[in-house]
């Protein structure tokens, strides 16, 4: 598009003011792929110019079930931008060898739960923050049978700035749902919550639930969706809302 004048550009801002809605709804609805893998390299880009200027040397392979680049660029923002002091994972893997990298620029407390002990160990060789092995045991949440992790190193943990769930293995309906006793047990007054493959039905069954909880507590908070190959969903409060805006 040129011109030097309004006059010049008139016609051209008319078809893109009429236009452009339409192109931004195809691209997104009659072509959605196209446009998340784009996210995804922008994510991806982010992601190692950043740690490149940290110093970071570290191969990530966020492929199939690891986190992607969109995941990874929201726990560097966090860590960077936000006074995180605690952050309690569910799941291990990829995020927890970046969140050890990145706590090593800033001290930085991190909890991850696993219940895989073999990939547990795996991961463990290769960070120094604390991981704990909690198996999958039957409980009930929120009126609901689920599988869960054994909670119980928990017991006495409370006031995590930031909860991760991105663990166990998804299912097709209320996915990690455990997480909501987390949710109500573990979180300081100012939080993030940060729900990974929440593009999935069974994360938004329990992200659902996990508002509801928020609302019926009387807790104020924010949200966001981050779109991209995988998306993630934020709630977020007090010192913690700037994230809404990663």
């Amino acid at each position: 598009m040129k011109g030097s004048s309004y006059k010049a550009l008139r016609g051209q801002l008319w078809l893109l003011r009429h236009i452009n809605p339409f192109l931004e709804w195809a691209s997104k609805t009659l072509t959605p792929a196209a446009s998340l893998y784009g996210s995804e390299i922008i994510f991806q880009n982010i992601v190692h110019r950043t740690l490149d200027s940290l110093g970071v040397d570290e191969p990530f392979y966020p492929l199939r079930s690891a986190a992607g680049y969109s995941y990874l660029y929201l726990l560097i923002r966090m860590v960077q931008d936000l006074p995180v002091d605690r952050i309690l994972e569910l799941g291990c893997g990829q995020s927890t060898i970046l969140l050890d990298r990145l706590s090593r620029q800033r001290a930085l407390e991190c909890v991850s739960l696993e219940h895989d002990l073999e990939w547990l160990e795996r991961i463990g060789k290769r960070v120094d923050g604390r991981l704990i092995h909690a198996p999958l045991v039957s409980k009930t949440v929120m009126g609901r049978a689920t599988r869960g992790y054994d909670t119980s190193a928990l017991a006495d943990e409370r006031d995590f700035d930031v909860l991760l769930v991105d663990g166990p293995r998804g299912s097709r309906r209320r996915s990690r749902w455990g997480c909501l006793e987390l949710i109500e047990s573990c979180l300081g007054d100012d939080f993030l919550i940060i729900f990974d493959d929440a593009e999935r039905r069974g994360e938004l069954d329990t992200i659902a639930a996990a508002v509801k909880l928020l609302d019926s507590r009387g807790r104020r908070y924010g949200s966001r969706l981050v779109r991209s190959v995988n998306s993630q969903f934020l709630v977020a409060g007090g010192r913690f809302t700037p994230a809404l805006y990663f």
